[in-house]
């Protein structure tokens, strides 16, 4: 896939079939693996494996949000479980490292004392993964894979969206 393709996968992304998208994405019966040199493959192994691992960090900030100032909790709920549906779609699609599990326990990250700060901290940490997923989708050699990238970032930028 050529770089202005998954440029505009990527401006696509943000629209509202994002469940749609990554369950035809988890769903698809083809192999999960990119055609190619080996390198390349595992190149994208370690983008799958970090965008798995930035998609916990969310959750556990979440999660210690939602602990530490309850009235957040609601809000933050429906994000959360975009997450989740991000973190299956992820794992779904193909391999991971040896000896990964995705339900690894991440560790709570510190939570600002206000609810405002604390909810400022989760809007930042909504747009930078976003940010962090552009860059990947870009740089994965499977389409598949750059597609779920571009979706998910998308998501998150409307994260960061509704939260400021």
């Amino acid at each position: 896939m050529d770089e202005g393709r998954r440029r505009l996968l990527a401006l696509v992304a943000g629209a509202p079939v994002l469940g749609a998208a990554l369950a035809a994405c988890a769903a698809d019966p083809r192999p999960k693996a990119a055609p190619g040199p080996r390198s390349a493959l595992d190149a994208d192994v370690k983008l799958r494996w970090r965008a798995v691992r930035s998609e916990q960090t969310l959750l556990a900030l979440h999660a210690a949000v939602a602990a530490a100032h309850p009235d957040l909790a609601a809000t933050l709920q429906p994000l959360t479980a975009h997450h989740d549906e991000h973190l299956a779609a992820l794992v779904a699609d193909g391999p991971l490292p040896y000896g990964f599990s995705p339900d690894a326990v991440v560790a709570a990250p510190e939570v600002a004392g206000d609810a405002a700060g604390a909810l400022a901290a989760v809007a930042a940490a909504e747009r930078a993964a976003a940010d962090t997923c552009v860059a990947a989708s870009l740089a994965a050699a499977g389409p598949r894979l750059a597609a779920v990238l571009a979706t998910i970032a998308g998501s998150e930028a409307g994260h960061g969206v509704v939260l400021a």
